[in-house]
């Protein structure tokens, strides 16, 4: 079982669609949906190729009313890792040195729209396991 709902209109978290196919997808569904407007995608840290998340934000742009882009902000305080923190069962840490610690550490996810500190704020487990299933639509080395 996977333990949660899929919010609104999205995709499936566990599939793996590029950022083209999810958002054709679901473009024409938040008028049916009472439960939200935004379309987002996931990316991986794509600062050697910013053109591929531009490609994504063309497309969109007369397609899609509310586009948010999810990529790694996760920094730790502590060790100086910045990239994206590991799921784990209890939330999530940094991966080099297993930091967790709210005051040492910064961990952004997007929850039902917002972006929010997990660390901080920690989630109902259904939202956890949700956030800790997405996976990329798209590769670092997409052009």
């Amino acid at each position: 079982a996977k333990e949660y709902y899929t919010n609104s209109f999205h995709y499936d978290v566990r599939k793996h669609p590029t950022p083209f196919e999810k958002l054709s997808f679901e473009k024409d569904y938040p008028q049916y949906a009472a439960g939200g407007f935004i379309h987002y995608c996931e990316y991986p840290n794509l600062k050697q190729n910013p053109k591929a998340l531009e490609a994504v934000w063309d497309w969109a742009y007369d397609k899609i009313g509310y586009l948010g882009t999810n990529t790694p902000i996760d920094h730790c305080y502590k060790c100086g890792f910045q990239g994206e923190f590991k799921a784990t069962a209890r939330g999530f840490e940094c991966p080099d040195c297993g930091n967790h610690d709210p005051k040492t550490c910064d961990c952004v996810k997007r929850t039902c729209g917002y972006l929010g500190n997990p660390l901080q704020r920690p989630m109902v487990h259904g939202r956890h396991v949700e956030i800790a299933s997405r996976k990329k639509n798209i590769s670092s080395e997409m052009r």
